[in-house]
């Protein structure tokens, strides 16, 4: 039986982002960070203190990672970055797509093999399957792992780092592929959840201690919990239609962070959604699996 949850949520930043994305949670500072992809924008928010500081990106910022170094890798519509948050400084590494002008880097996280993971997607209204799932190692080296893909999203790994998760949200699918840390390859991919319309597009999602992956139903207003058989057991409903990433956070691990989107909403449906575009969290049962910071 398919269990719809009754966590509360609590909404921590009325942001009004236009699309907020890529929540990634600093054990070491106890702070999370995240961007609004379109402002341009990454944010350091304190739950403690309940302040955030903010720093403009010089272009479309679709994902971020905690490095060892202290700094952090950002996935920019111009490429691979650094951004040292001491010199608020922004650093190419490279660009995986240089000749293809109308896609931009989407959803990335740092796996267990100590490398960033970032897909793209077609920004264009008319999307193609023109994107690709790049791995940045740490010396910097680009390699391309799979293609054809419309809208890359919902990175996120088993517990046990040996299965990776990945979805185009445009085809509304989850992926999953055999994973070897100690090479940073993949097996073959395969259908791990072909979403249905009444659960949203898939979009960002997070792995918990148990193995369950926690993923965005955009356009559903949900959390959707899936066993690690694939198998739906669980909805978390949202006070808002377009939920985009979750990332679990907090001193244990058991504070699910939820990011969403204004994007392309009308005056009307901002009406109906004044929390649209907000930061939220909810305290959950569970633990989530840690998530690694870039480096070797």
């Amino acid at each position: 039986m398919i269990q719809q949850f009754d966590f509360p949520v609590r909404m921590l930043r009325a942001e009004g982002a236009i699309v907020g994305e890529s929540p990634v949670w600093s054990q070491r500072e106890q702070v999370l960070y995240w961007v609004d992809i379109l402002k341009p924008a990454l944010h350091r928010f304190d739950p403690a203190s309940g302040q955030q500081r903010s720093w403009t990106a010089p272009a479309a910022i679709g994902s971020i990672s905690l490095a060892r170094n202290g700094k952090i890798i950002t996935a920019l519509r111009s490429g691979f970055h650094w951004f040292d948050p001491a010199e608020a400084s922004w650093t190419l590494i490279a660009h995986p797509e240089p000749h293809i002008a109308h896609n931009r880097l989407n959803d990335g996280k740092t796996g267990p093999d100590g490398a960033f993971w970032a897909g793209t997607m077609d920004d264009r209204a008319d999307k193609q399957p023109c994107a690709s799932l790049y791995r940045l190692a740490p010396d910097g080296s680009i390699s391309a792992h799979g293609n054809g893909l419309v809208v890359s999203n919902g990175l996120a790994w088993s517990p046990d780092g040996r299965t990776m998760y990945h979805s185009d949200s445009r085809r509304a699918v989850i992926y999953r592929y055999d994973f070897d840390a100690a090479s940073g390859t993949l097996g073959p991919r395969q259908v791990f959840v072909q979403m249905q319309p009444e659960w949203g597009r898939p979009d960002g999602g997070a792995v918990d201690a148990e193995g369950n992956y926690w993923g965005c139903g955009i356009t559903a207003g949900r959390i959707n919990k899936f066993s690690p058989q694939g198998q739906l057991l669980g909805y978390l409903p949202l006070p808002v239609s377009r939920p985009t990433m979750c990332a679990f956070g907090g001193a244990e691990l058991k504070t699910l962070y939820i990011t969403s989107l204004t994007e392309n909403m009308s005056a009307e449906e901002l009406a109906r959604e004044p929390l649209a575009g907000a930061l939220f969290a909810v305290d959950m049962p569970v633990a989530g699996t840690p998530v690694a910071e870039f480096g070797a």
